[in-house]
């Protein structure tokens, strides 16, 4: 007795036992499960070895106050342009929010708001005007907030916030937008629960409905939902536990939601479609479920471990969005591979006469028995009559003229990846017409971008009061107008001891503020100083932190080209004056992040390809077949990758979707998750169409023969489950989350190419010219059978 067999009688035997672990599991799922969605994270830090990471640490250590402090921006903008944001009722607006924030709960965490009334009656014009846009339509607000570690303080401070906007935001003079970095999060946190709810509401319902089109029946219809429903609860019930140990990224739930859909409508489809095969055959439901789980079930078992260990690949990036996203889905594909591989099989056993008799079972034996045709007339009939037999025949008829046409129209296509260009683009990941979106857009054309989101220089002189010197101060100003001289940055863009209001500041006028015999020292310039030399030293006045707020968006595309080259000229001026210099925040620990990735990148597709090299040339004893599948796999991938970029970072598609107008190239995460779910589906269909194949050479089929009954027996499951899949993953377009499009149209266009074209044509073409070379070093048995028998 081989192991399916006894694994058969196991399931026959605790049949009851499985089902009622799963709807426990289930039970236990909708009580635990949901509150994952609310212990996502948007943080990730770099590799720890990375220069953002020690620079951060340094930051940590000198300025620990930095630590949990963030800031809340408070946007306001005239509608009409030409008309001045400073009036009366703006200067109300901000007098209301700072009593109203100075009065709450909230007040203990507050460390400052600044705004420019308050810094204008404090005869600080100066400093007042960098809360004014150029062009007076705009102004913000600055709340710095200091949040403890424990609870959601800054969460409920935020919601606070917008309450109290919306009754103090009365008048249409002006619109109100609220943002920040712990804004942004909690509208992220939003948007993938709304993407969720449309996953629910819109896709999951068609995806079912074409389900239930190929089965035709909708007893049978009970299965794939029910399993879904235990996966997807069983899933997120053990991400839970490692959402509160773990930074679990925010769009995590989105992935691992479309994966249930897709994964389970698939495997579902593929188990019974076999097990509805064999009970029209007249055999029992036992037997029926053993030749399921011998066939389907041994396709789909072999295609998710694949893919498991492809996710699994994730988890040793050195970077959690990554490894949390690799580990995400590995848990998902797991359970959803578990639940189809035991409560499917048990639940069939368990009511086997509910699920024999479906109505379309007792059409085709009233028909048969009414017209008494003969079984091997009828199957051949069938045969060829099927569309999916006459494309066998044709793709193997043809197969030189059609292996050299797709690979001619792929060529143009897939070139475009040598165009590749990633983005870092922080709009990308924000929901589109979300409020921390729209305040992010107007910051950003109103105000310096670098002044939401700043670097930090970080100046070490490593000894005690040495930054109290003629010498630091003059040091520091020529560091900082080499970064003017060489890069994309202005004197206007720092705040810093040395430098203040695009001035430079020697130390002689410095000292006048610092020492209270100057009369300079009780004037209020003086006092704004002392404030900004408190924020920026450090205890022992060693160490100073200079902001820098770039004219550029920090967390845009031309931020990676910047912090390269200041990390090159820090290198420099280091060596010259003796100091120790780092630059943190802004998006320096992202630049980092995504160049520790992509250096990894090339390692995850050779560690890939070999994977699934070993474990298909095991599953067929053959060494041709998985060297064409990662060849047939490899030009998905190259497909994809081209067109995306064809349609995300070309003009003629900008004005065909208005939303692609922001988008300048694929945001750097798309290109490292998409490829591990293309190559999983890629198998996914290929192993099941391979299977058949398989399975009728080794009766004794000829080669052709053998390819044109798999197309014939597979064709409109794989079909059906590509059309399945692309619908499912069609749910992460009707994201509001750019990354999460393009995600989608990715997996979208990669399903239909591999089903259509890949699958249908190139691989049966492919087979018919390697004839008996496909199953090398396997002995297979001599052809005596050809596509006029029956199995």
């Amino acid at each position: 007795m081989g192991f399916i067999e006894r694994y058969h009688k196991f399931l026959e035997k605790y049949k009851i036992v499985i089902i009622l672990l799963w709807l426990v599991i289930l039970g236990v799922g909708a009580w635990l499960g949901p509150r994952f969605l609310d212990e996502t994270s948007s943080h990730f830090e770099a590799p720890e070895d990375s220069p953002s990471v020690i620079a951060d640490a340094v930051l940590a250590e000198e300025f620990p106050e930095y630590v949990n402090q963030t800031s809340v921006v408070i946007i306001l903008r005239m509608r009409e342009d030409n008309v001045s944001i400073i009036n009366a009722q703006t200067e109300t607006f901000c007098s209301d929010i700072e009593t109203d924030i100075t009065s709450s709960e909230f007040n203990q965490y507050i460390v400052s708001i600044l705004n420019y009334y308050v810094l204008v009656d404090a005869n600080l014009s100066s400093y007042a005007s960098a809360l004014i846009s150029s062009e007076e339509k705009s102004m913000i607000i600055n709340i710095e907030f200091e949040y403890p570690e424990e609870g959601d303080v800054i969460g409920t401070f935020v919601q606070f916030l917008r309450e109290e906007i919306e009754k103090l935001a009365t008048t249409e003079d002006y619109d109100v937008y609220l943002t920040g970095f712990y804004v942004m999060y909690i509208d992220m946190q939003a948007a993938t629960a709304e993407d969720l709810t449309k996953m629910d509401m819109i896709v999951l319902p068609i995806a079912l409905v074409v389900l239930a089109f190929v089965l035709r029946s909708l007893k049978l219809m009970i299965i794939p939902i029910a399993s879904m429903g235990i996966s997807i609860l069983a899933s997120f019930l053990i991400m839970y536990p490692l959402a509160l140990v773990w930074d679990i990224f925010s769009f995590v739930p989105s992935v691992m939601m479309s994966l249930v859909i897709a994964l389970s409508i698939d495997y579902s489809l593929f188990l019974l479609t076999r097990y509805r095969e064999e009970i029209l055959k007249k055999k029992s439901v036992s037997e029926s479920v053993l030749i399921m789980s011998k066939n389907a079930g041994h396709t789909i078992t072999v295609s998710g471990l694949i893919l498991i260990v492809c996710y699994m690949g994730l988890i040793f990036f050195p970077l959690e969005l990554l490894s949390t996203i690799g580990l995400g889905a590995a848990v998902t594909i797991f359970i959803t591979l578990g639940v189809n591989l035991t409560f499917t099989p048990a639940i069939l056993l368990t009511f086997e006469n509910f699920f024999k008799k479906f109505t379309l079972y007792k059409k085709l034996s009233r028909k048969k028995k009414d017209e008494k045709e003969d079984v091997k007339e009828r199957e051949i009939a069938d045969q060829l009559k099927s569309i999916w037999y006459k494309i066998g025949r044709f793709s193997t008829k043809y197969a030189p003229f059609l292996i050299i046409a797709i690979i001619i129209i792929a060529i143009p296509v897939s070139i475009q990846v040598f165009k590749f260009q990633r983005s870092i683009d922080f709009l990308q990941i924000l929901p589109r017409g979300s409020d921390s979106d729209l305040a992010y857009t107007a910051f950003k054309e109103d105000f310096s971008p670098g002044q939401m989101l700043p670097f930090y220089l970080i100046i070490k002189t490593n000894q005690t009061n040495g930054l109290h010197s003629t010498e630091f101060f003059s040091n520091a100003s020529l560091i900082l107008e080499r970064l003017v001289t060489d890069t994309d940055v202005d004197i206007e863009s720092f705040t810093s001891i040395v430098c203040l209001a695009g001035t430079y500041v020697p130390y002689s006028y410095a000292r006048k503020f610092l020492n209270d015999s100057y009369s300079e020292y009780y004037t209020s310039e003086g006092a704004m100083y002392r404030q900004i030399f408190e924020i920026n030293t450090n205890s022992d006045n060693s160490t100073t932190t200079i902001s820098i707020n770039t004219p550029f968006d920090p967390w845009g595309d031309n931020a990676e080209e910047w912090v390269k080259a200041t990390r090159s000229i820090i290198d420099e001026v280091e060596e010259i004056y003796g100091y120790a210099i780092y630059l943190a925040a802004g998006s320096a620990f992202m630049i980092d992040a995504i160049d520790a990735v992509y250096k990894l990148f090339p390692l995850m597709i050779i560690i890939t390809i070999l994977v699934v090299y070993i474990i298909i040339a095991l599953m067929f004893r053959s060494v041709f077949i998985p060297l064409r599948l990662i060849l047939t796999i490899g030009l998905t991938l190259s497909w994809i990758y081209g067109l995306s970029i064809l349609v995300f970072e070309t003009a003629t598609f900008h004005t065909i979707v208005p939303a692609l107008q922001r988008v300048t190239a694929l945001y750097w995460l798309v290109p490292i998750m998409s490829f591990t779910i293309i190559i999983g589906l890629g198998l996914d269909y290929d192993i099941f169409l391979l299977s058949r194949i398989s399975e009728f050479r080794d009766k004794g089929f000829t080669e052709k023969a053998s390819i044109h009954k798999g197309l014939y027996k597979t064709g409109n499951v794989i079909s059906y489950a590509g059309i399945i899949m692309a619908i499912a993953f069609s749910g992460l377009m009707l994201s509001k989350e750019m990354v999460l499009n393009q995600f989608g149209f990715m997996l979208c266009i990669a399903v239909l190419i591999d089903t259509f074209i890949i699958r249908t044509i190139l691989v049966p073409a492919i087979m018919s010219l390697a004839e008996k070379w496909n199953w090398w070093p396997k002995k297979v048995p001599e052809p005596t059978k050809t596509e006029m028998d029956i199995d």
